[in-house]
């Protein structure tokens, strides 16, 4: 059964950013695109830790949507075509607006090569199962938790785990982030995770 967060989220985040949420759902589903919070803002929802920094992942074109949303709401926007996203900053908060993307890596340490791709596309991409969480913004489905990687469950045992055996190689700075993570959060490595960064720090 679906996990709905709708009176959750509006509980957590101010009016201001609950408006502009229902707004970039409606001007989504208008354009026939599917539109997820995603990262960092979900688990500290979970966490009760304020956090209106928003991630949105839209199966879609990023920037359009982004321009359309700037018009609407007045919000100042810096576009980055190469990656199809784009940022909306207003007073309080800022949003960034990414389409959901594939990434592969010529090498370590290299920018990602980008396609687009689907959500679970996106959400494998992340750095820690924390972080790769969603939740819907379509009307019909408007709060539902998408966890495929389980962060809801690390996030209750306070574990910080990597996706899959390749990511520190594939970006090492989620080394660092791992160990931020790991002091702000009063969080512990997975036995598997912390093996594998031990293996790559060098």
């Amino acid at each position: 059964m679906p996990n709905y967060l709708s009176n959750k989220l509006q509980d957590y985040l101010p009016q201001p950013i609950v408006s502009f949420l229902n707004i970039a759902s409606r001007k989504a589903g208008q354009l026939g695109y599917e539109l997820y919070l995603v990262g960092g803002v979900v688990r500290d929802l979970f966490l009760g830790r304020p956090n209106f920094d928003l991630d949105l992942v839209i199966e879609g074109d990023a920037i359009k949507l982004a321009q359309i949303l700037s018009d609407e709401t007045r919000g100042k926007l810096k576009v980055h075509p190469r990656f199809n996203t784009a940022n909306l900053i207003y007073r309080n908060f800022s949003v960034d607006v990414a389409m959901a993307r594939n990434e592969s890596y010529k090498h370590p340490g290299a920018l990602p090569t980008v396609l687009p791709g689907h959500l679970v596309d996106d959400l494998i991409r992340r750095d820690f199962s924390i972080n790769a969480m969603a939740i819907n913004l379509a009307p019909d489905h408007f709060g539902q938790l998408i966890d495929p990687h389980g962060g809801k469950s690390d996030i209750q045992k306070k574990k910080i785990r990597i996706l899959h055996p390749n990511s520190f190689i594939d970006d090492a700075t989620r080394i660092l982030r791992g160990v931020r993570y790991e002091q702000r959060l009063n969080f512990k490595f997975e036995l598997e995770t912390e093996k594998l960064l031990r293996r790559n720090v060098s």
